[in-house]
């Protein structure tokens, strides 16, 4: 996965832990192309699915959406240094618990069929139903917020961690 579309991905997650929390969230970016996104508030089961099922359904916005311009050096034409990662801007105390985070994760995936199948395992015709239901809200949150899901992803790929709501710019 490229860095824009995985920056939409977790973007995606981060924008919609604030909207259906309204708790800041934070989504980081680390090397080896994974990311991570997560609210600082709690959350019911059915509200951190809809935030699961965004971070995929996101990446389509890649299409429609160029990624970030980066800055060139005045004295040539070349690009400026490589893009930060959570590992080449923060302490590495704390690079290293966000790494092992990233490692011990569950794929998206697989957490939204967990929250699919929990307390109707005897009911599979459902499961279906479920997911096309959170899949749906998903959508939904996707079209009514992707200007800041494409502005906040913006952020993610340039600086390699946001924090969500951005923060307003002083006019001084």
């Amino acid at each position: 996965m490229s860095r824009w579309t995985l920056s939409l991905h977790e973007a995606g997650h981060a924008v919609a832990a604030w909207t259906l929390t309204g708790a800041r969230a934070m989504a980081t970016l680390h090397d080896g192309g994974a990311g991570t996104a997560w609210p600082l508030d709690d959350m019911s089961p059915t509200d951190r699915a809809i935030m699961t099922a965004v971070g995929p359904l996101a990446e389509a916005l890649a299409h429609r959406h160029s990624e970030p311009e980066i800055a060139r050096h005045v004295a040539g034409d070349t690009p400026s240094r490589a893009l930060p990662t959570v590992e080449t801007i923060a302490t590495v105390e704390t690079a290293a618990e966000l790494r092992s985070v990233v490692v011990r994760g569950v794929s998206d995936h697989v957490m939204l069929a967990r929250f699919c199948i929990a307390g109707i395992e005897q009911q599979p015709d459902r499961w279906a139903q479920r997911h096309a239901w959170i899949q749906s809200l998903a959508k939904r949150l996707i079209r009514s917020h992707e200007k800041s899901i494409v502005e906040t992803a913006r952020v993610l790929y340039l600086r390699g961690v946001v924090s969500v709501p951005l923060e307003e710019r002083n006019a001084s």
